[in-house]
């Protein structure tokens, strides 16, 4: 059976880490990296850095003007974020207990660490994609901060109250089926098929 890293705190909400010395090393370490490559982002407008790419996707994919707009309104207080959950993730590398809000911390920043990992090594999802030959360190790191992650979200997930009885009552029948692009119910027509008269 394999030992888990996080699991809930004995008492009161938080978890409790049970991390080897050389996790908690590598954890100290790894915020520290990408925090220097996000102090050199140019939060007026610039082009993002491809290792940064998923961690600043575009809005507007062919609206230039709008996409400017939205990253000098949005790219400083989003690179703070990402900062702030770096630093509380390296502080806190030692711990042996986190409250709520440093969970919600850790998770941004496993999330920015396996994201900016998953760029370098161009990670894709897939069936074809298989990972690189020899196995190299950072790779592993990845793999390392992909479990870490799965462990923090089963636990917040487990904090999670259950629903409420008939929550979902209330919902309306969906009067049309499934639209193009996915499941959504907004009282809208539906929409007409690509391949013909029929939706």
């Amino acid at each position: 059976m394999r030992r888990r890293r996080i699991r809930p705190a004995r008492r009161g909400p938080g978890c409790q880490l049970n991390l080897p010395p050389e996790e908690r090393q590598l954890l100290e370490s790894l915020p520290d990296q990408l925090a220097g490559v996000l102090a050199g982002l140019d939060l007026e407008g610039g082009e993002v850095p491809e290792s940064l790419r998923r961690i600043f996707p575009r809005a507007y994919v062919s609206d230039d003007k709008a996409e400017r707009a939205f990253v000098a309104a949005t790219r400083g207080e989003l690179a703070a974020s990402h900062r702030q959950a770096l630093e509380t993730l390296r502080g806190t590398a030692q711990a042996s207990v986190l409250g709520p809000e440093e969970m919600s911390a850790w998770l941004t920043a496993l999330n920015d660490l396996r994201l900016v990992l998953g760029t370098v090594l161009d990670v894709r999802d897939d069936e074809d994609w298989v990972p690189p030959a020899p196995v190299e360190s950072e790779f592993v790191i990845y793999q390392y901060l992909t479990l870490l992650q799965a462990e923090l979200i089963e636990v917040m997930e487990e904090a999670l109250p259950p629903p409420m009885p008939g929550a979902d009552d209330a919902l309306p029948e969906d009067p049309w089926g499934d639209p193009l692009g996915g499941l959504r119910w907004d009282g809208t027509p539906q929409p007409r098929s690509p391949f013909g008269d029929k939706p």
